[in-house]
């Protein structure tokens, strides 16, 4: 298989599971409408993102566009160029942008070259914790330390604007899953499969926490179990290629 043939593969294939990936995170509620927006760093360095304003419940992947690392277009014959539904279509006319986030992951991708997959959604409970500056403890579940790492708490940032990027960045080599003030939270990882699972455990672990909460509170793991746990989090093995069949 030629480079380019290998490269057209590719496109395709992450194309469909970052789709893929969107009507999975609305169908389990951690997204509504057209929130959110995902990303999937290439092999040559370009990334494709979701469209903006796009029912992620219905997405497909000619709706997710090809960019450069500095954001701008990439400018090929399809499905090089943005992805659509018209193959008669000139290249880089599209009728889609990229999602108004895609600063923010331009700004995750130039600071952690071992990031390839970036999931930003609106989980209900886990958002919860961000609007309320509350943050997700490490010491509860041992699924934290150990699939999500340690969680941001990132200040306010508006969104679609360079403040979140900005506000993000003293974070971002330290963690891989961000809880954003008043708006959302993003995961990072090595892979999209990567990205999407530390966001549906960051979830699941805000819903267990609020609900011990409810109770009378949780209780923290056995002195050292954190720490112990959360060396794990950089050792395990996690998966180095999403495709649309591993999602």
């Amino acid at each position: 298989m030629s480079t380019v043939t290998g490269l057209l593969a590719e496109v395709a294939e992450q194309a469909e599971a970052l789709a893929l990936a969107c009507r999975r995170l609305h169908a389990g509620g951690l997204l509504a409408g057209a929130e959110g927006n995902l990303s999937v760093r290439l092999s040559d360095g370009t990334i494709l993102v979701t469209a903006s304003g796009v029912d992620k419940a219905r997405i497909h992947a000619g709706q997710v566009l090809r960019v450069h690392a500095d954001g701008s277009a990439h400018h090929g014959t399809p499905p090089e160029g943005p992805l659509c539904d018209d193959a008669d279509r000139p290249p880089g006319d599209s009728p889609f942008r990229p999602s108004s986030e895609l600063g923010m992951h331009l700004a995750c991708y130039a600071g952690r070259p071992d990031v390839h997959g970036i999931v930003h959604a609106h989980p209900p409970v886990a958002t919860g914790f961000a609007a309320a500056g509350v943050p997700l403890p490490a010491d509860v579940l041992p699924e934290v330390p150990v699939i999500v790492g340690p969680v941001a708490l990132v200040p306010y940032g508006r969104p679609g604007t360079p403040a979140l990027a900005a506000a993000l960045q003293p974070f971002l080599a330290a963690h891989e899953v961000f809880l954003l003030s008043n708006h959302g939270v993003t995961a990072v990882g090595r892979s999209l499969t990567d990205a999407l699972l530390r966001m549906e455990s960051v979830e699941q672990a805000a819903r267990i926490v609020a609900v011990a909460r409810l109770l009378g509170g949780e209780q923290q793991l056995p002195a050292g179990e954190a720490a112990a746990l959360a060396s794990l989090h950089r050792s395990r093995e996690l998966p180095s290629e999403p495709s649309s069949r591993s999602l």
